[in-house]
């Protein structure tokens, strides 16, 4: 990348920071199991007819359609495993770079520009998105486009660029529902900077407004508190430091079931902190005016979901506020790339950019920073021989009944007939208790933060569902899964 690239050097660097988040993205597609919101979608949401996908989408989802019948035609050609849902997501992902690019330089510069995509090329929670069978790569994408045609029709004005504006803005809506605030921000943004075009600006507004009252029916069919209630357990302050941490490192903390890494993060806040530093007392007007935008989009998307929560609506988790992310993304770019600071900001960006990558890699490496490793345990899990139980926590339940395939049913009261039954706690925990007496510990396994524990009964013994509930697995609720002879099915 040189200091003050030609168009032509521009294009170049741009195809090769997009093939290489292409490679980020695609290269482990299969290193990590599903977890269970990829579970839902693959057993779920989208193996049936496109009605039946629909029909799901509106019972047991809580986001808009649009990921969903993507994924639906995508699994008819690629199949619904790993590799072939998650390529979906990964080319979201990756087509996402060049559009960061578009958003840098017509904000400041084709450096900055370039820096940006370099920036969405290698972020892990941007890698993290991408290889996950949700809406998330999705919605990125759609508002990084809505986000580019909102500063190009801050400059120029044009229908067509308002027009497009309104298409992307509809479609990121239609992606997930916390687009809504990245959406507000501009539309208010071009309402008052394009007040004398008006005759234009409206017609743009209009069209967003119709996506959005489009999906009310939706949103009322789908409200759920159930849904989102885990949400409750975690206090507000924490979910967004949570977000910052994730932001900077990807998913370290709750979402693996792990507390988050801040150390991790200790670098990266140094270096943006220094990209901002620059832009403030280095960077030209046009320089600083870029990148307010991106801090005014992205700030405004976390204090819009907060103000959310003041009305008693509280979906903040860092997933929920990626839309805030991108915009964040190019304002510290545009920092790097100052033209008062070309090659200490050239020099701490290719810095990031490294340990990012370098941070990447390792996350391949390291089950500790992966979803949990769900293909593993049930391969160790084998069939049943006999009527068994599975006692795992609440969100590993489908998971592990996807993985097994063998119609185990997860049961919810009654006593059951059990012969085996398998605990997967946290390696932390020791050996389960609460179990009756007559099972006795024949193996236990140990994969990285989880630990399987077999227990055999010489006979086949009624067990009633409270007690399984009620073993000690370090998590905290369990779900019990029964498979195996004897066993009824639904």
């Amino acid at each position: 990348m040189t200091l003050t690239p030609t168009r032509s050097g521009a294009l170049w660097v741009l195809a090769f920071l997009t093939a290489l988040g292409a490679a980020m993205r695609f290269a482990s597609l299969d290193v990590q199991s599903f977890h269970h919101d990829e579970v839902i979608t693959a057993a779920r949401v989208i193996p049936g007819s496109f009605a039946d996908m629909l029909d799901q989408v509106k019972r047991s989802e809580s986001n808009p359609p649009l990921y969903y019948v993507l994924a639906w035609g995508w699994a008819k050609a690629f199949g619904t495993g790993e590799v072939g849902l998650r390529s979906l997501t990964a080319l979201f992902g990756a087509a996402t770079v060049p559009i960061v690019y578009c958003v840098g330089a017509e904000l400041a510069s084709r450096r900055a520009g370039l820096i940006a995509a370099a920036l969405a090329a290698v972020n892990p929670m941007l890698i993290w998105y991408s290889q996950e069978a949700r809406s998330y790569a999705v919605l990125v994408f759609f508002c990084a486009v809505s986000l580019y045609f909102f500063v190009r029709a801050r400059h120029t004005g044009k229908g067509r660029d308002l027009a497009f504006w309104a298409l992307a803005s509809a479609l990121a809506l239609c992606s997930h529902y916390f687009a809504v605030f990245a959406v507000a921000i501009e539309a208010l943004w071009l309402l008052i900077a394009l007040r004398s075009r008006w005759r234009a600006v409206l017609p743009a507004l209009a069209a967003v407004a119709a996506a959005g009252l489009a999906l009310l029916p939706l949103i009322t069919a789908q409200v759920n508190p159930a849904h989102i209630g885990w949400i409750d357990f975690t206090p507000l302050s924490g979910r967004f430091f949570q977000t910052g941490i994730s932001f900077l490192v990807g998913e370290t903390g709750h979402v693996i079931a792990e507390p988050p890494r801040e150390r991790y993060a200790l670098l990266p806040v140094v270096l943006i902190g220094a990209a901002l530093l620059l832009v403030a007392i280095r960077g030209s007007n046009r320089e600083r005016r870029g990148a307010l935008v991106g801090l005014v989009v992205g700030l405004g998307v976390a204090a819009l979901a907060l103000l959310a929560v003041l009305f008693g609506k509280d979906y903040v988790v860092e997933r929920n506020l990626l839309p805030a992310l991108l915009p964040l993304a190019v304002a510290a770019a545009i920092g790097f790339a100052v033209d008062g600071a070309r090659r200490i900001g050239l020099l701490l960006a290719l810095a990031l950019c490294a340990y990012w990558v370098a941070f990447d890699v390792h996350v391949t490496q390291t089950p500790n920073l992966q979803r949990p490793d769900f293909r593993a345990l049930t391969d160790a899990l084998g069939p049943a021989r006999g009527p068994r139980a599975i006692v795992t926590w609440k969100l590993a339940a489908d998971p592990v009944r996807f993985y097994l395939q063998d119609h185990a049913l997860r049961i919810y009261s009654g006593d059951t007939p059990m012969r085996e039954i398998d605990v997967i706690s946290k390696s932390t925990v020791g050996q389960p208790s609460g179990l009756p007496r007559s099972f006795h510990p024949l193996a236990r396994v140990r994969f990285e933060r989880l630990t399987l524990t077999r227990y055999m009964s010489n006979r086949t013994r009624e067990i009633p569902f409270h007690v399984l509930s009620h073993v000690r697995t370090g998590f905290g609720v369990n779900a019990v899964i029964a498979d195996g002879p004897g066993v009824s099915r639904p």
